[in-house]
């Protein structure tokens, strides 16, 4: 698995995601059917591009499933507790 840091000022293709997050296009896909990932844009499948953001997310997605073994609703579970934390913080920095 070819993990790497993504460079936020630049889109990445699914078939480059692949290759960044150590998943398959079908996980991917599936990820972003559920909700869990975003897509900047997504024609057609191999059109789909994400950006930094989705593919930091897709990367916490395979450590969760790979490294912890966690099973589909443990990982979407981690993943909206995660969001609220980010959500949290945004609104603790807004009202200092």
């Amino acid at each position: 698995m070819n993990i790497c840091e993504p460079d936020p000022h630049q889109l990445y293709s699914l078939r480059v995601v692949v290759q960044m997050t150590g998943s398959s296009e079908r996980k991917i896909v599936f990820y972003c059917r559920k909700g869990l990932v975003k897509p900047i844009a997504q024609p057609e499948q191999e059109d789909w591009h994400f950006d930094e953001l989705a593919v930091l997310r897709l990367q916490k997605i395979e450590l969760l499933r790979r490294e912890h073994r966690m099973n589909w609703a443990a990982i979407q579970m981690i993943m909206a507790l995660l969001q609220e934390v980010d959500t949290l913080r945004d609104e603790l920095r807004f009202r200092r």
